[in-house]
């Protein structure tokens, strides 16, 4: 006989399984999904996030060439290419889009409405109309986004230089995020009593131009906004600092790894093991209107200590103590 107490042990078992359930199914089946990004596939930096995205994958039951295929497309840098390889992954029926860069994003969003689209460190995905609210994002678009920094940058380049009185700031208008970090650099700069000039490159054929008008300002630092278009040229950027000497601060770690002054910004590498849990919600049956926008959690301060003293630099003691890494 069933009695109530059985049915509801029975029905309670259900619940638990039911989510499980949708993850084994979608496993079973080979899983296709589509990447669409921005810089060079040969980038560096691209290879060490692809290696995040699908580690994380992998451990959530998702394997490449066994029961998941990636269809990747790239850019290389050029915006205008978006759209026509944001197609071509729509024409290859994948299951969802990753697509890192609000640009990126943007891009899948016009190619589809339907398959489901994961962001990843998407600047003002609201701003641009790509979601209704970080809680409720609507639609087929959902995944990460970042915060700005452009404050946190002006009061970093004044530690660093204390008798700071003109600053440059290297930005791509056309990312939607740089509204935000030029506004919260320039109000960081009024408290500060700071004269902020921006410089603006929207192709690689805008940074000699860009550099000459920088040596021509002859500011005191320089502010290179966290954007995929500059992150492409950052071992131009990182040369023409150190010809110049001029301090700099960046977003991403990995650029003062390569010879950068000094970066804060997020934990860039968490973005795609997140995007990796985003695909795993939707393979299983989550809808993206239903999965709330994350904002990144952890920021990292690295300095090099290397590229400080080739600059004539000495870095404050305050400063080094915060300091997550110390490239000697």
């Amino acid at each position: 006989m069933i009695t109530r107490r059985t049915l509801l042990r029975a029905c309670g078992i259900g619940l638990l399984i039911a989510p499980q359930l949708g993850r084994v199914q979608a496993q079973s089946k080979t899983a296709r999904v589509g990447i669409l990004w921005f810089i060079a596939m040969k980038d560096p930096m691209l290879l060490r996030l692809r290696s995040v995205l699908v580690q994380r994958l992998s451990a959530l039951g998702y394997v490449e060439g066994k029961n998941m295929v990636i269809e990747e497309r790239s850019a290389e840098g050029h915006t205008e290419r978006l759209g026509e390889l944001a197609r071509e992954l729509v024409a290859r029926q994948v299951n969802v889009i990753v697509a890192p860069t609000i640009a990126a994003s943007t891009a899948a969003r016009q190619a589809t409405s339907s398959i489901p689209i994961v962001m990843v460190h998407a600047g003002d995905p609201i701003g641009v109309g790509l979601i209704a609210s970080l809680s409720r994002p609507g639609g087929n678009v959902t995944g990460t986004t970042n915060l700005s920094l452009g404050g946190k940058h002006v009061a970093l380049m004044r530690e660093l230089v204390p008798g700071a009185r003109k600053l440059a700031i290297l930005s791509n208008p056309a990312n939607a995020g740089a509204r935000l970090y030029i506004t919260d650099a320039m109000e960081a700069g009024r408290i500060f009593d700071l004269d902020i000039s921006e410089i603006a490159v929207t192709g690689v054929e805008d940074f000699p131009n860009a550099y000459a008008m920088i040596r021509k300002l002859r500011p005191d630092g320089l502010l290179v906004m966290g954007d995929p278009l500059i992150g492409g040229q950052r071992a131009q950027v990182i040369g023409f600092a150190a010809s110049v000497h001029l301090p700099a601060t960046f977003d991403n770690a990995n650029t003062v790894r390569d010879g950068g002054l000094v970066a804060y910004g997020p934990l860039l590498s968490e973005h795609y093991v997140m995007a990796a849990n985003y695909v795993d919600k939707i393979l299983a049956g989550a809808k993206p209107a239903d999965l709330p926008v994350e904002q990144p959690a952890r920021f990292e301060l690295i300095v090099n200590l290397k590229t400080a003293k080739a600059l004539g630099i000495t870095i404050p003691q305050a400063l080094l103590v915060r300091a997550d890494e110390v490239i000697q």
